[in-house]
């Protein structure tokens, strides 16, 4: 029986997974945080089909902890669409490699998409710190079409330009799931197989810290106190998480997340926004579990959410 080709994937290596076991929570943690990622950057690559909601198959594989995308990815998301949808995913395909890549199907979109991932870690991890955008100091190599960025060492990384531009406006949080899971003994592996050679870059605990934020203390001050209880608002933020079972997300609003909710429906039709940046039209609502006005930290109930579209000359490299 031949053996199932992949096109990347997630893995956490170490003393803690050998056994290719992990916390229930760690594992569903991981999961969700990997289909966000991936389709984030498919969003990015093939914006016709971002609000299409397909499916990612993920295989599970023991020995460490693996959660990998097969090949035939395609036919599973494929099959879940109906026919004008697949015509969607067919033309994306088709805009790419007009765009900047020849011999380019629905498949290697997800390829593409996974690459992404891997280069936001490598990125991340050479700059020391996801929240660096701009990059005055670059070196370039025409032949290859590839652009070099400069740490704080004065060392060069050399990336693909269509990579450096999508890197420049993803949300720092992107990787904050899968990262968490990160600790001493067990370390993250983001990889992705481009004519059958394995790519990999590993986040280990020492490195945890440039993917993930400060968890947020708890004071004794009111949060946002101009957020009365019942307002109308009119908010722009960052779409962070989902939450199915308590139909809610994340909205960073001034560098701080508050929990919001659809006014109706599920949160499952605002997928297609994680790590958006959007702007949220609701009410304030300072109940707190008790159904008492008294909450410190306001919650968000909104009707309506709108992507703001970045700016497609973004001055990447601060000319």
């Amino acid at each position: 029986m031949e053996e199932e080709k992949y096109l990347g994937y997630i893995k956490y290596d170490g003393p803690l997974v050998e056994d290719g076991l992990m916390d229930g929570r760690k594992q569903a943690l991981a999961l969700v945080g990997f289909d966000s990622a991936v389709r984030y950057f498919i969003g990015k690559l093939a914006p016709d089909v971002q609000s299409l909601d397909f499916e990612i198959p993920v295989r599970i594989k023991k020995g460490s902890w693996e959660a990998l995308i097969p090949e035939t990815v395609a036919g599973w998301a494929q099959a879940g669409l109906g026919v004008i949808a697949t015509a969607y995913l067919t033309k994306a395909a088709q805009k790419m490699a007009e765009k900047d890549f020849s011999d380019f199907g629905f498949k290697d979109i997800f390829r593409a998409s996974i690459d992404g991932i891997k280069w936001f870690a490598r990125i991340g991890k050479h700059m020391g710190n996801v929240s660096i955008r701009k990059f005055p100091d670059v070196r370039f190599d025409s032949s290859n079409g590839l652009i070099g960025i400069v740490n704080s060492k004065g060392e060069i990384l050399y990336v693909p330009k269509h990579v450096l531009e999508i890197y420049s406006q993803c949300p720092a949080t992107i990787l904050e799931n899968i990262a968490s899971n990160i600790t001493d003994g067990r370390s993250l592996v983001i990889g992705s197989v481009v004519d059958d050679t394995l790519d990999e870059v590993t986040i280990d605990s020492s490195e945890k810290h440039i993917f993930c934020q400060d968890e947020e203390e708890e004071d004794d001050e009111i949060l946002f106190p101009e957020l009365e209880h019942g307002a109308e608002v009119v908010l722009e933020g960052e779409v962070t998480r989902e939450n199915k079972t308590s139909n809610s997300m994340g909205f960073k609003y001034n560098d701080h997340i508050l929990t919001s909710y659809p006014e109706l429906g599920s949160i499952v039709q605002y997928k297609h926004l994680m790590f958006s940046e959007c702007r949220l039209h609701g009410r304030v609502s300072r109940l707190d579990e008790k159904g008492r006005l008294n909450a410190r930290r306001p919650k968000l109930i909104f009707r309506h959410l709108e992507e703001i579209r970045g700016d497609e000359n973004y001055d990447l490299f601060n000319q």
